[in-house]
Protein backbone atom coordinates (compact mmCIF):
# COMPACT_ATOMS: atom_id res chain seq x y z
CA UNK A 1 0.00 0.00 0.00
CA UNK A 2 1.24 3.36 -0.94
CA UNK A 3 0.06 7.29 -0.35
CA UNK A 4 1.14 9.78 -2.85
CA UNK A 5 -0.49 13.29 -2.59
CA UNK A 6 -3.02 11.68 0.19
CA UNK A 7 -4.25 9.23 -2.02
CA UNK A 8 -3.47 5.45 -1.45
CA UNK A 9 -2.73 3.16 -4.06
CA UNK A 10 -2.38 -0.84 -3.78
CA UNK A 11 0.35 -0.81 -6.43
CA UNK A 12 2.82 1.91 -7.79
CA UNK A 13 1.62 1.00 -11.17
CA UNK A 14 -1.24 3.51 -10.04
CA UNK A 15 0.55 6.13 -9.39
CA UNK A 16 0.56 9.11 -11.81
CA UNK A 17 4.15 9.01 -13.85
CA UNK A 18 4.85 12.81 -12.80
CA UNK A 19 4.80 12.10 -9.27
CA UNK A 20 7.13 9.06 -9.90
CA UNK A 21 9.58 11.29 -11.93
CA UNK A 22 9.34 14.54 -8.57
CA UNK A 23 10.98 11.38 -6.36
CA UNK A 24 12.95 9.58 -8.83
CA UNK A 25 15.08 12.60 -10.60
CA UNK A 26 14.60 15.83 -8.04
CA UNK A 27 15.32 17.06 -4.39
CA UNK A 28 13.25 15.30 -1.70
CA UNK A 29 13.41 15.75 2.18
CA UNK A 30 12.61 12.57 4.50
CA UNK A 31 10.83 12.44 7.96
CA UNK A 32 10.39 9.87 10.08
CA UNK A 33 7.64 9.96 12.73
CA UNK A 34 7.13 7.07 15.20
CA UNK A 35 3.74 5.68 16.23
CA UNK A 36 2.89 3.93 19.16
CA UNK A 37 -0.83 2.32 19.04
CA UNK A 38 -2.33 4.86 16.50
CA UNK A 39 -0.70 7.82 18.25
CA UNK A 40 2.15 9.83 16.81
CA UNK A 41 5.44 11.18 19.46
CA UNK A 42 6.77 14.74 18.80
CA UNK A 43 4.52 15.04 15.62
CA UNK A 44 4.74 19.18 16.42
CA UNK A 45 8.39 19.24 16.29
CA UNK A 46 9.05 16.95 13.52
CA UNK A 47 6.58 19.08 11.54
CA UNK A 48 8.04 22.19 12.47
CA UNK A 49 12.03 20.64 11.35
CA UNK A 50 9.71 19.41 8.25
CA UNK A 51 9.07 22.95 7.12
CA UNK A 52 12.49 24.45 8.04
CA UNK A 53 14.07 21.99 5.78
CA UNK A 54 11.86 23.08 3.17
CA UNK A 55 12.67 26.55 3.52
CA UNK A 56 16.42 25.92 3.54
CA UNK A 57 16.05 23.86 0.41
CA UNK A 58 13.61 26.67 -1.13
CA UNK A 59 10.74 24.24 -2.02
CA UNK A 60 6.99 24.97 -2.36
CA UNK A 61 5.15 24.88 0.55
CA UNK A 62 1.32 24.61 -0.71
CA UNK A 63 -1.22 26.13 2.15
CA UNK A 64 -2.62 22.42 1.91
CA UNK A 65 0.81 21.34 3.33
CA UNK A 66 -0.57 21.30 7.14
CA UNK A 67 -0.14 19.23 10.33
CA UNK A 68 -3.63 18.46 10.27
CA UNK A 69 -3.77 17.51 6.66
CA UNK A 70 -0.21 15.28 6.63
CA UNK A 71 -1.23 13.62 9.91
CA UNK A 72 -5.13 13.15 8.81
CA UNK A 73 -2.94 11.39 5.69
CA UNK A 74 -1.17 9.27 7.94
CA UNK A 75 -3.94 7.89 9.41
CA UNK A 76 -5.66 7.12 5.97
CA UNK A 77 -2.74 5.19 5.17
CA UNK A 78 -2.82 3.11 8.10
CA UNK A 79 -6.79 2.71 8.21
CA UNK A 80 -6.27 1.45 4.53
CA UNK A 81 -3.51 -1.38 5.77
CA UNK A 82 -6.14 -2.45 8.50
CA UNK A 83 -3.72 -0.76 10.76
CA UNK A 84 -5.56 2.29 12.86
CA UNK A 85 -3.69 1.52 15.90
CA UNK A 86 -0.51 1.27 14.10
CA UNK A 87 3.08 0.92 15.96
CA UNK A 88 5.76 1.78 13.73
CA UNK A 89 7.92 4.29 11.67
CA UNK A 90 5.87 6.74 9.81
CA UNK A 91 7.79 8.60 6.86
CA UNK A 92 7.22 11.31 5.34
CA UNK A 93 9.04 11.95 1.60
CA UNK A 94 8.59 15.61 -0.15
CA UNK A 95 9.98 16.13 -3.43
CA UNK A 96 9.93 18.84 -5.77
CA UNK A 97 8.53 18.13 -9.45
CA UNK A 98 11.14 19.86 -11.69
CA UNK A 99 14.31 21.54 -12.06
CA UNK A 100 14.16 25.33 -11.34
CA UNK A 101 14.11 27.32 -14.27
CA UNK A 102 13.54 30.82 -14.89
CA UNK A 103 10.01 30.29 -15.78
CA UNK A 104 9.17 28.63 -12.40
CA UNK A 105 12.03 29.31 -9.85
CA UNK A 106 10.67 27.24 -7.06
CA UNK A 107 9.24 24.53 -8.70
CA UNK A 108 5.42 22.58 -6.99
CA UNK A 109 6.04 19.81 -4.28
CA UNK A 110 4.65 16.62 -4.09
CA UNK A 111 4.61 14.25 -0.78
CA UNK A 112 4.55 10.59 -0.29
CA UNK A 113 3.91 8.60 2.93
CA UNK A 114 5.27 4.70 3.86
CA UNK A 115 4.88 3.22 6.54
CA UNK A 116 6.90 0.16 8.35
CA UNK A 117 5.71 -2.19 11.03
CA UNK A 118 8.01 -2.41 14.31
CA UNK A 119 6.42 -4.04 17.45
CA UNK A 120 9.12 -1.89 19.49
CA UNK A 121 10.57 1.12 17.43
CA UNK A 122 12.58 2.91 20.42
CA UNK A 123 14.20 0.31 22.05
CA UNK A 124 17.48 0.12 24.21
CA UNK A 125 20.60 -1.75 22.75
CA UNK A 126 24.19 -2.52 24.26
CA UNK A 127 26.00 -2.94 21.15
CA UNK A 128 28.87 -6.01 21.02
CA UNK A 129 30.85 -4.49 18.24
CA UNK A 130 33.33 -1.79 18.28
CA UNK A 131 32.59 1.73 16.79
CA UNK A 132 35.08 3.68 14.99
CA UNK A 133 35.71 6.98 13.27
CA UNK A 134 35.33 7.29 9.78
CA UNK A 135 38.25 9.44 8.11
CA UNK A 136 38.30 8.78 4.75
CA UNK A 137 35.95 11.98 4.06
CA UNK A 138 34.77 15.13 6.07
CA UNK A 139 31.68 17.00 6.82
CA UNK A 140 31.56 20.57 6.18
CA UNK A 141 29.93 22.46 8.91
CA UNK A 142 27.37 24.86 8.23
CA UNK A 143 23.84 24.73 7.94
CA UNK A 144 22.98 22.21 4.68
CA UNK A 145 24.48 19.53 6.76
CA UNK A 146 21.88 20.04 9.11
CA UNK A 147 19.44 18.37 6.61
CA UNK A 148 18.23 14.67 7.34
CA UNK A 149 19.13 13.58 3.90
CA UNK A 150 22.19 15.86 3.18
CA UNK A 151 25.30 14.05 2.29
CA UNK A 152 23.09 10.56 1.31
CA UNK A 153 25.98 9.38 -1.00
CA UNK A 154 28.81 10.29 1.60
CA UNK A 155 26.99 8.33 4.26
CA UNK A 156 26.55 5.20 2.26
CA UNK A 157 30.13 5.27 1.48
CA UNK A 158 30.62 5.45 5.33
CA UNK A 159 27.91 2.94 6.29
CA UNK A 160 30.39 0.68 3.73
CA UNK A 161 33.43 1.27 5.94
CA UNK A 162 31.55 0.15 9.16
CA UNK A 163 30.06 -3.00 7.71
CA UNK A 164 33.55 -4.08 5.55
CA UNK A 165 35.47 -3.86 9.16
CA UNK A 166 32.71 -5.48 11.52
CA UNK A 167 32.09 -1.89 13.88
CA UNK A 168 28.57 -0.82 15.02
CA UNK A 169 29.04 2.43 13.69
CA UNK A 170 30.82 5.31 12.39
CA UNK A 171 32.03 8.63 13.76
CA UNK A 172 31.62 11.48 11.80
CA UNK A 173 34.13 14.14 11.82
CA UNK A 174 33.85 18.00 10.22
CA UNK A 175 36.38 19.40 8.06
CA UNK A 176 38.43 20.78 11.48
CA UNK A 177 38.06 17.01 12.14
CA UNK A 178 36.08 17.46 15.40
CA UNK A 179 33.73 14.82 16.02
CA UNK A 180 29.76 15.55 15.14
CA UNK A 181 27.50 12.53 15.55
CA UNK A 182 27.69 8.91 14.41
CA UNK A 183 25.84 7.38 11.29
CA UNK A 184 22.95 6.80 13.64
CA UNK A 185 22.22 10.13 15.43
CA UNK A 186 23.48 12.05 17.94
CA UNK A 187 26.53 10.93 20.35
CA UNK A 188 27.17 11.42 23.61
CA UNK A 189 29.74 11.23 26.27
CA UNK A 190 29.44 10.28 29.86
CA UNK A 191 31.98 11.53 32.50
CA UNK A 192 31.02 10.68 35.85
CA UNK A 193 27.28 12.82 36.07
CA UNK A 194 28.75 15.70 33.52
CA UNK A 195 27.09 14.21 29.93
CA UNK A 196 28.90 15.99 26.63
CA UNK A 197 27.35 16.22 23.02
CA UNK A 198 28.47 17.73 20.24
CA UNK A 199 27.29 21.51 19.40
CA UNK A 200 25.07 22.37 16.55
CA UNK A 201 26.25 24.25 13.92
CA UNK A 202 29.48 21.65 13.79
CA UNK A 203 27.90 19.80 10.76
CA UNK A 204 25.64 17.38 12.76
CA UNK A 205 21.70 16.89 11.98
CA UNK A 206 19.34 18.49 13.98
CA UNK A 207 17.64 15.31 14.92
CA UNK A 208 14.27 15.85 17.26
CA UNK A 209 14.90 13.00 20.24
CA UNK A 210 18.26 15.29 20.60
CA UNK A 211 16.49 17.89 20.94
CA UNK A 212 14.05 16.25 23.38
CA UNK A 213 16.29 14.44 25.17
CA UNK A 214 18.42 17.71 25.71
CA UNK A 215 15.34 19.65 27.05
CA UNK A 216 14.77 16.23 29.22
CA UNK A 217 18.43 16.63 30.68
CA UNK A 218 18.00 19.82 31.61
CA UNK A 219 15.38 19.37 33.98
CA UNK A 220 17.46 16.68 35.72
CA UNK A 221 19.57 18.25 39.04
CA UNK A 222 21.73 15.42 39.17
CA UNK A 223 23.09 15.81 35.62
CA UNK A 224 25.37 18.63 34.32
CA UNK A 225 24.52 19.21 30.06
CA UNK A 226 26.89 20.79 28.06
CA UNK A 227 26.76 21.29 24.17
CA UNK A 228 30.56 21.92 23.40
CA UNK A 229 33.28 21.46 20.30
CA UNK A 230 34.59 17.27 20.44
CA UNK A 231 38.08 16.13 19.77
CA UNK A 232 38.56 12.59 18.69
CA UNK A 233 41.17 12.52 21.77
CA UNK A 234 38.11 12.89 24.17
CA UNK A 235 36.19 9.60 23.26
CA UNK A 236 38.75 7.48 24.93
CA UNK A 237 38.39 9.91 28.45
CA UNK A 238 34.83 8.98 28.46
CA UNK A 239 33.29 6.89 31.06
CA UNK A 240 30.55 5.65 28.46
CA UNK A 241 29.22 6.39 24.69
CA UNK A 242 26.29 6.17 23.39
CA UNK A 243 24.15 7.25 20.35
CA UNK A 244 20.74 8.36 20.26
CA UNK A 245 18.95 8.25 16.41
CA UNK A 246 15.65 9.31 15.74
CA UNK A 247 12.95 6.61 15.47
CA UNK A 248 15.56 3.80 16.68
CA UNK A 249 16.15 4.66 20.45
CA UNK A 250 19.97 4.32 22.41
CA UNK A 251 22.80 2.39 21.11
CA UNK A 252 25.04 1.90 24.07
CA UNK A 253 28.62 1.67 22.68
CA UNK A 254 30.99 -1.28 24.44
CA UNK A 255 34.12 -0.42 22.94
CA UNK A 256 36.43 2.23 20.80
CA UNK A 257 39.45 1.51 20.09
CA UNK A 258 40.65 -0.07 23.43
CA UNK A 259 38.68 1.21 25.64
CA UNK A 260 35.94 -0.38 27.02
CA UNK A 261 32.67 1.59 28.19
CA UNK A 262 29.90 1.29 31.24
CA UNK A 263 26.61 1.20 30.29
CA UNK A 264 24.95 2.60 34.41
CA UNK A 265 24.33 6.21 33.34
CA UNK A 266 23.37 5.03 30.25
CA UNK A 267 20.82 2.53 30.95
CA UNK A 268 19.76 5.20 33.60
CA UNK A 269 19.11 8.28 31.17
CA UNK A 270 17.44 5.82 28.66
CA UNK A 271 14.82 4.95 31.82
CA UNK A 272 14.33 8.69 32.58
CA UNK A 273 13.78 9.11 28.47
CA UNK A 274 11.18 5.99 28.25
CA UNK A 275 9.27 7.42 30.78
CA UNK A 276 9.30 11.10 29.11
CA UNK A 277 8.32 9.15 25.77
CA UNK A 278 5.32 7.21 27.29
CA UNK A 279 3.92 10.08 28.74
CA UNK A 280 4.24 11.90 25.15
CA UNK A 281 2.05 8.99 23.56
Amino acid sequence: MYSFQGQTYTSLHEVPQHILNAFIHHTSLTETIVFREGLQLFWEEHYLRLMASMRILRMEIPLSFTMEQLLSDMASLCLAQGTPKFTGKIKLLVAKTAVPSSEKAIPSTVYAIESEKIEHPLNYKREQLPIDLYKDHYISAGLYASLETSYATWRNMAWTYVHENAYCDGILLNDKKQVIETLRGALFLVNGHKITTPSLGMGNRKGVYRQQFLALLDKQDEFEIAEAEVSPFALQKADELFVLGDAQGIFSIKQYRKKQFDDKITQLLWAKFSEQLLNNS
